[in-house]
């Protein structure tokens, strides 16, 4: 490393190291021709050796530590102290003089430069510390720019940047400053550009933003600018939007700059002609050419028609290139949905996931053989459109429906226009006795084994105590109901929907049967398979074996949701749970409809898998808050380095041993049933931010959420006995008492559903990683970017000491490609008229909304209001963005989730019914909910004040004060 205070801006010296990285950028671009400002750097060496020559570094590293606030740790006093320390030494004699020196030769007597930071962290993959250090302008004197260095090296010791090197992980120590110092440049016009649109990553499209005067009114955000999106191959702008462009930043005479006002009639004209945008798009596509075609965040001004560059690098976080995509099923597939299963499969397959488990797995019995096709047209239940799960609805009456709705719209296109009103109406009662048939068919398929019916009301009248049975025969015996079993258990409705919901999982003993075989067939086989592969060392395995044990255990796991030909399984046992809870709140919106009653009013505060998650997190955070020695050091180390932490921590070996015994039992609980997604078990990220909140939140305790849920149940609960009587009440009173008897189910059946995948993704990443060895794939996790005949061709390549070339690049863009699905927003169901079906419609787990409207609509889970900040959460690399205190907004969740619910006033999700994850759980804690919203994550900002009203099922979507 050079150990020279100066090196000129086209230096060939231009390392990250040494110039950082805005410097090694300018030097490159100097060096290629490109029109940069004339300067010279003051390198990292000279930092150093100030700070070691004023004995600094030892001081600024013990002040670099957070303050901890509520629930949020703070680096202002850090910085503001850090920052103190370097503002008062001046330069060593030695440094002082090259710096004037090198200061004079720039162009003529006190020249007016700008003195911009450089650190050797800057503009690093998959990092951005745009805006973390200062910048200083029209600087002009040798006092001045001394001055100017000091502070530019001061702001290396920003509150955000501090705050940002603590969470990236980069060692406080390490980082050093470089400065670059460069004749000003008296913008006239000067903004920022990039070479591809960062906010959707069309690389066709290039953005800029313009304004007048000096471009740190547009960097800084302090005027509303021009933008222009240019098309790449024409260079011309194909959307111009001119900005209010109400001030300019200027060069405020001799020194520093102000805001100007800008004349009412410049206001309203364009920043840039058609000229100088073709000049400056030319120039950035010729800079992104430089850094090997990589899309570029470009710094430009212009001055007297010439155009000057300031700044290139890397745009962070691109999204990938749009795809252009069709939502129309395809042959066999008439009509499909992401419902039931399809719920916890938030984003689009990886390849072997979709071979193995939805191609093969949930097409078999627990018995070996294939299940038979339930569908119009045979082939699957379960197929993928654009990378997407989806369930086929392809039954036979609601196929027949479809075409019958079909038929008539397109008899009604060749309608004479001047059709009577009385013949409006017939077709209007046509459609309708077209959605009845289509119910009665539905409840007719439903009932197929009414027989089995048994004497649910003896069960219900058993469990009641001597009071409650006294007062049910004594009510029986005046009602005059000629069948009271018949009255009390199957409720009428003039709903059609709601009597198809009556029709299915309505009786005890049905009931009980898939209960039964789920825990004497379903979860044994998945727990069986579980515990066969998890006795195999990967490492000693022979790639066979590994391949097998894939295969294995994804069949397991689809056997495990398919149970016996789709009896007997986690999928019936789900279903029995999902319909009996649906029973309940349908009776409640057919009994008391002007009330907003929901059955998650009357099913919350009770013991379950999910609150047992969160005590048993709290009984770590117990033995942590004990000790406040390591309650600090879990507080403000970030959640990725919590465990190695807490191994250096003398204190440390029994948390970390209770983490890992939590981590045994429900690590498997994956964020994604896709198996190529890695588990808690392996990166536990994600519960440890939740750890980290409950201990710096004292007053946090999971006993409290339970209590709160209980009043809240009895509240209801006594309105219900002041609203209800009769034949109603006693409906009410069987239906609770039928829907709490399988309520438990659903969270149990999912906490079964990921047994399998810790030993399969262990058996994957070995292989992956001999495979990685062997030259066939580039990274060990593209293993689940192969297809399973792919992957034994590569067997067989390694056996001969060979590769399959091919295949690295190929699963390399299946990464990609399903990186880019990712960004696509698919459809609940499809083809979107399948919704005037009203079964189909009533079962819809996703909303479509007005995208003008600020009131979002969704389904009503958990009753209750609350106005609170929106934490928006996309994915488990999010989870420390949840603050106590709001509301989780999310895509949907799952038992890997359930430790954001500690914290959340309240839920929206895109994707969910009454009886998701997410509603159980919001119903648990007593917090409200709405799901099912489609795109609350793509409309909501993350601390947007929003208010989520659980009984009527809107979001009010607030302005930002």
């Amino acid at each position: 490393m050079t150990e020279a205070y100066i090196l000129p801006l086209n230096t060939r010296e231009a390392t990250l190291e040494v110039v950082g990285g805005k410097g090694r950028s300018l030097a490159e671009m100097a060096n290629a021709g490109f029109d940069v400002p004339g300067g010279f750097y003051l390198t990292t060496t000279a930092y150093r050796n100030f700070i070691e020559a004023n004995d600094l570094q030892t001081k600024i590293i013990e002040l670099a530590r957070p303050e901890i606030g509520e629930y949020t740790l703070s680096f202002d006093a850090a910085s503001e102290s850090i920052q103190a320390l370097i503002g008062k030494p001046d330069l060593s004699e030695e440094m002082k003089t090259e710096l004037l020196q090198s200061y004079a030769a720039l162009n003529g007597e006190n020249p007016a430069v700008a003195v911009r930071s450089s650190a050797n962290a800057e503009d690093l993959p998959n990092l951005s510390f745009a805006g973390q250090q200062d910048t200083y302008l029209n600087i002009r004197g040798e006092d001045a720019l001394t001055e100017a260095v000091r502070n530019c090296w001061a702001s290396l010791w920003t509150a955000r940047a501090i705050s940002y090197r603590h969470e990236m992980g980069i060692e406080q120590d390490a980082v050093a400053m470089a400065l670059v110092v460069q004749l000003m440049v008296p913008s006239d016009v000067s903004g920022i550009l990039f070479t591809a649109n960062p906010l959707t990553g069309e690389r066709s499209e290039i953005i800029i933003n313009a304004s007048f005067g000096l471009g740190e009114a547009v960097v800084g955000g302090h005027v509303t600018p021009d933008t222009y999106i240019v098309d790449r191959e024409t260079l011309t702008s194909k959307e111009t939007t001119i900005g209010a462009k109400e001030q300019k930043i200027v060069s405020d005479g001799d020194q520093g700059t102000r805001l100007e006002d800008i004349a009412d009639r410049e206001r309203g004209q364009s920043s840039l002609s058609e000229d100088g945008l073709k000049q400056l798009t030319t120039v950035a596509l010729e800079i992104e050419k430089q850094y090997d075609n990589i899309p570029q965040d470009i710094e430009w001004g212009i001055s007297g028609g010439r155009l000057f560059l300031l700044q290139s690098r890397p745009i962070t976080s691109l999204p990938p290139q749009p795809l252009e995509v069709s939502w129309e099923p395809r042959p066999p597939a008439v009509i499909i949905s992401r419902r039931q299963i399809m719920e916890n499969i938030s984003d689009p397959c990886a390849p072997l996931f979709e071979e193995l488990y939805l191609g093969e797995a949930l097409e078999t019995s627990l018995d070996g053989t294939k299940t038979s096709s339930r569908m119009v047209g045979g082939g699957p239940m379960f197929v993928t459109l654009n990378g997407y799960g989806y369930q086929r609805v392809d039954y036979p009456f609601v196929v027949e429906a479809r075409e019958k709705r079909l038929a008539g719209k397109r008899q009604n296109a060749e309608t004479d226009a001047a059709e009577t009103e009385m013949d409006a109406e017939a077709r209007k009662k046509d459609a309708e006795k077209i959605a009845e048939e289509t119910l009665n068919k539905f409840m007719a398929y439903q009932k197929s084994n009414a027989e089995m019916a048994g004497p649910d009301l003896e069960l219900f009248l058993a469990d009641l105590s001597k009071e409650d049975r006294k007062a049910f025969d004594l009510w029986a015996e005046n009602s005059g109901l000629e069948h009271v079993a018949d009255a009390v258990t199957t409720p009428e409705s003039k709903n059609p929907n709601h009597r198809a919901t009556f029709a299915s999982y309505n009786r005890t003993q049905i009931n009980e049967i898939q209960v039964r075989g789920f825990y004497d067939e379903a979860k044994p086989s998945i727990t069986a398979a579980s515990e066969k592969w998890r006795k195999v060392n990967p490492k000693t395995a022979s790639d066979e074996e590994l391949l097998r044990g894939i295969r294995e255990t994804a069949m397991a796991g689809g056997a495990y949701w398919v149970g016996s030909n789709w009896v007997r399984g986690g999928c019936s046992a789900s279903g029995v749970s999902r319909a009996t809870d649906e029973q309940l709140n349908v009776f409640l919106k057919d009994a008391l409809p002007d009330h907003h009653f929901t059955s998650g009013q009357f099913l919350s505060g009770f013991a379950s898998k999910t609150m047992e998650m969160n005590e048993q997190l709290f009984e770590i955070a117990k033995k942590i808050r004990v000790d406040d020695t390591l309650s600090e050091l879990v507080i403000i180390t970030p959640a990725t380095r919590m465990m190695k932490a807490l191994g250096a921590h003398p204190d440390g070996k029994p948390v970390i041993e209770a983490i890992d015994e939590y981590l045994g039992i429900y690590g498997h609980l994956g964020y994604n049933l896709d198996f190529a997604e890695p588990l808690p078990l392996e990166d536990p990220s994600g519960l440890l931010s939740t750890l980290k909140t409950m201990i710096s939140n004292r007053d946090y305790h999971p006993k409290n959420h339970e209590m709160e849920a209980k009043k809240k149940r009895e509240k209801a609960m006594d309105e219900i006995v002041q609203l209800l009587g009769g034949l109603q009440y006693w409906q009410f009173r069987f239906r609770f008492w039928f829907t709490s008897r399988f309520y438990y189910l659903r969270e149990e059946v999912m906490y079964y559903l990921y047994l399998a995948w810790p030993p399969l993704r262990a058996l994957a990443l070995e292989l992956g990683q001999r495979l990685t060895d062997a030259g066939t794939l580039s990274e060990r996790d593209h293993v689940f970017y192969l297809m399973t005949y792919e992957l034994k061709k590569a067997i067989e390549a390694r056996k001969g000491g060979m590769s399959v070339l091919e295949y690295k690049q190929l699963a390399a863009e299946r990464f990609e490609l399903r990186e880019a699905r990712k960004y696509l927003r698919p459809p609940g169901t499809l083809p979107p008229d399948a919704l005037e079906d009203p079964s189909l419609r009533f079962k819809t787990v996703e909303a479509v909304n007005d995208p003008n409207s600020d009131t979002m609509m969704g389904a009503p889970v958990s009753p209750g209001t609350v106005t609170a900040p929106a934490s928006v959460i996309k994915s488990p690399a999010e989870f420390d963005k949840m603050r106590p205190g709001s509301i989780l907004v999310c895509v949907m969740t799952n038992p890997a989730w359930t430790s954001l619910f500690a914290h959340a006033t309240g839920l929206v999700t895109d994707i969910g019914g009454v009886i998701s994850h997410g509603s159980i759980v919001a119903r648990e804690y007593g917090i409200p909910a709405v799901v099912g919203t489609g795109d609350s994550t793509q409309r909501i900002k993350h601390g947007q004040m929003i208010t989520v009203d659980g009984d009527a099922g809107t979001v009010d979507l607030h302005e930002d004060e």
